[in-house]
């Protein structure tokens, strides 16, 4: 089936689809509303999440026969003027028998973290972490991350948002039993990551898996010294220590206002919908409108070979919350979980700066009932 006519077809199956998500329940209207989709907001104080949140990754655990997420955070004793702004730090796990309502799991490291920062201060990622990807192989959780230590980034015309140290991330991975207790594998690019920091480019980050069964491929985000374009870049291993590159991400369609600043991260799942191509993919998309001030949404992309790339729909189909909302200001890294009832997006939002009194970040979850792409609604753990 050729992709126009597949993308026609999903609106009958649609349709089709199982009971619809209720609305989240509340009794003070303003707090329902600020709190809609608001999944995991930061955590208690002392805790390695009090400060800020964000990053989630849902996997089905079956050894513990319930959800787990996988998180980056960062606690509120961690320096100013350090680091990304969106608030990685260390990775910290919740688990969930409904995939709605959490409850957070110390970790064996500082204040329940399940990985903290390097201690070697050489290491890519001794100053902090921030979650990318995990999957099942095998025995054992597989994970993808990002990192950065405290180099600055060097060169001219670069933009004044990453002068400062920390911004020089890199992917590195980690392997698990349980999903708690983490192993760094060392790779062969500096301070033990697996991959450089593109020639022109200020990091290399927000990695993710497509596992093929051939081999691991690997996608990453990368931007230039300008902050002008976000690419998508590739990689592909069959060892896990030998990583070859595939250049970058194609595109079939010319870029849309609401995806004209590129895409920073992006999920890829196999394809749900009968008779549409193998992968499908919901991704960040960067609004490139002056007057969109950089808003954050999320879209979603069929592909066939994982390679080239084509939207879905001409529009998000997860974009901001209301005004007054926990996610107001951004929706981003988007990660889809496909069950036999519904389709979830877990990701990670911030509200403007009208609602200091709230908690600015945190992790929501948006449904869709069956298979249908078009209605995602937020819903409250």
């Amino acid at each position: 089936m050729q992709r126009r006519e597949f993308i026609a077809a999903i609106s009958a199956m649609a349709a089709a689809g199982a009971a619809g998500v209720g609305e989240a329940r509340g009794t003070d209207a303003d707090e329902k509303l600020f709190t809609a989709g608001l999944s995991l907001p930061i955590g208690p104080a002392g805790r390695c999440d009090d400060a800020r949140i964000g990053g989630p990754v849902v996997r089905w655990d079956e050894a513990i026969k319930q959800w787990r997420m996988w998180y980056y955070c960062r606690d509120t004793t961690f320096p100013a003027g350090l680091a990304p702004a969106f608030g990685s730090g260390s990775l910290a796990t919740a688990t969930s028998a409904d995939g709605f309502k959490w409850t957070r799991v110390d970790g064996p490291l500082a204040r329940g973290a399940i990985m903290v920062p390097s201690a070697v201060r050489e290491d890519f990622d001794s100053m902090h972490l921030a979650t990318g990807d995990v999957i099942r192989r095998g025995d054992e959780w597989l994970m993808v991350y990002h990192a950065g230590n405290y180099e600055t980034p060097q060169g001219e015309g670069l933009d004044a948002e990453y002068r400062f140290s920390g911004y020089v991330l890199r992917v590195g991975l980690a392997r698990s039993r349980d999903g708690v207790n983490w192993t760094r594998i060392r790779g062969k690019a500096s301070g033990g990551a697996i991959l450089e920091v593109p020639e022109g480019d200020v990091y290399a980050a927000f990695p993710n898996f497509v596992d093929t069964g051939q081999r691991l491929l690997l996608q990453y985000t990368t931007v230039d010294r300008e902050a002008r374009w976000y690419r998508t870049r590739m990689a592909a291993s069959t060892d896990l220590v030998n990583w070859e590159s595939l250049g970058d991400l194609a595109w079939e369609d010319d870029p849309l206002p609401f995806e004209g600043g590129g895409m920073i991260t992006r999920d890829v799942v196999r394809n749900p919908l009968v008779g549409g191509p193998r992968w499908l993919m919901v991704y960040t998309a960067k609004d490139g409108r002056a007057e969109a001030n950089a808003r954050r949404s999320v879209a979603v992309a069929v592909s066939e070979d994982g390679l080239s790339w084509g939207r879905l729909y001409d529009q998000s189909v997860l974009s901001v919350g209301r005004h007054g909302a926990w996610d107001s200001a951004g929706t981003a890294n988007p990660r889809l979980v496909v069950t036999p009832r519904d389709m979830r997006i877990y990701y990670y939002g911030w509200s403007d700066k009208s609602h200091l009194a709230h908690p600015t970040r945190g992790i929501g979850c948006a449904v869709a009932a069956g298979r249908d792409f078009s209605r995602f609604r937020r819903v409250r753990g």
